[in-house]
This record gives C-alpha cells, sequence and structure tokens, in this order.
C-alpha cells in the first residue's frame, strides 16, 4: 500500500474535526489524488450522507473539476448543488490541495444533507443558498459506490449527450463521443481508455489517435 503524502495526512484530523463539529448531516472526505483515484478516498466521516466509505472512488464531478482545475488558478469549488442516488439534496464544497510545487494531490470535500434544512426553508433560508456557478446545463454528480459503475454512469451520460447508440456511431460520432469522454475527465481513471476501446469496438491506440485530433497534434 502506498504511503500517503505527509500533506494529505495532517488533513485527516481535520475531516474528523469538521464532521464532528457540524454533525451527522455533514459528510467530510479527503481524496488522495496522487495515487488510484478508483480508491482516492483515504479519510471519510458521516459517510452515510452519500454512502461511501475508506477506498471509495471521486465522483465523476470531481474528476471534471480536477482536469480544470489544473489549468485554473482556482483552488476550491464552493456551495454547489448535488443529490444523491437515493435523492437526498446536497450542498457540497470542494477544497483542492496542493503539495509545495503547486500541484494538486487531494481534495477536502464537504457535503451537507439539506434534507431537513428544505423542510424547514422559511426558517432556515440563509443557511441554503446555492451559489452553483456551473449553471443549469451542469452534470449531476455522481456518488459512485465503485470506480466501475462510475465509469458507466459518465459514458451514459455522454452517450444522451450525444444522442446517438454507440451501434450506430459512424467515426466522427466516435471521435465526438470520446473528446467528451475526455473533457469529462473519464480519462483520467485507470483502464478508462481500454474500456471504452472495447465498447466502440477499436483499439486503445485508435482512442489515442482520436484524442490527439482534438489536441491538433
Amino acid at each position: 500500500m502506498k504511503k500517503t503524502h505527509p500533506i494529505l495526512a495532517s488533513y485527516i484530523p481535520v475531516v474528523e474535526g469538521l464532521a464532528r463539529t457540524f454533525g451527522e448531516h455533514c459528510e467530510v472526505v479527503l481524496h488522495d489524488l496522487t495515487n488510484d483515484i478508483s480508491s482516492s478516498i483515504i479519510a471519510i466521516h458521516n459517510g452515510h450522507v452519500s454512502g461511501r466509505q475508506i477506498g471509495s472512488p471521486v465522483t465523476n464531478l470531481a474528476l471534471q473539476s480536477l482536469r480544470n482545475a489544473k489549468t485554473s488558478e482556482e483552488s476550491f469549488d464552493l456551495n454547489y448543488r448535488n443529490d444523491t442516488i437515493k435523492g437526498k439534496p446536497i450542498k457540497s464544497s470542494s477544497i483542492y490541495i496542493k503539495d509545495e510545487d503547486g500541484t494538486i494531490i487531494g481534495s477536502l470535500c464537504i457535503n451537507i444533507d439539506m434534507t431537513h434544512l428544505v423542510m424547514a426553508q422559511a426558517v432556515l433560508e440563509s443557511m441554503m443558498v446555492i451559489e452553483d456557478k456551473r449553471g443549469a446545463q451542469s452534470t449531476e454528480e455522481n456518488f459512485a459506490p465503485t470506480v466501475a459503475i462510475l465509469m458507466e454512469q459518465m459514458i451514459e451520460d455522454c452517450l444522451k449527450r450525444t444522442g446517438k447508440p454507440i451501434a450506430l456511431m459512424q467515426k466522427e460520432d466516435k471521435i465526438q463521443f470520446i473528446h467528451l469522454l475526455d473533457e469529462v475527465g473519464l480519462f483520467l481513471i485507470k483502464g478508462a481508455v481500454q474500456h471504452v476501446a472495447d465498447l466502440l469496438d477499436v483499439s486503445k491506440f485508435t482512442i489515442y489517435n482520436y484524442l490527439d485530433k482534438k489536441d491538433g497534434r
């Protein structure tokens, strides 16, 4: 097992401290993004909020945010709205953790179950402000229990956006589909390239070639 980065290790007590401060409806999660992101959660408290545990993967939106954050000066994504698989309304914030060189090595995520707040909205409205900068067309966040389910959900979402089943895709459709998968961060997951290659009945080298076309190489 890979040793936890010392900077990330220093955040583990913070996870418990925040969760115990804000109570059972506040889930706090620490992701290690230096290793296999298919099991990135190294610390979590109140995991019943999303149904996850240590060893669960990042969400699809976390992958997309991570990809965007690598080219952005932003260090966080705050107060955005999510819904869990079971329909719980969630208010989330993600803070990116960087090493001495400025490289993102992890993220600290806070997910507040707003079910009871929604029921008392008239009284607690000031506690429910949502500052979702991603707009109405944003991707729904998937709290998948396994990386396999996460990949399938991300692929299904992208298929819906393309509007064409894989069986009817021509070459240009496949290129567009692969570019869309890349934009949402799917290929940051280990084994995703081969999985998509199998779905499209092409080789891994074909996938890389299609990605090169996007980058203009």
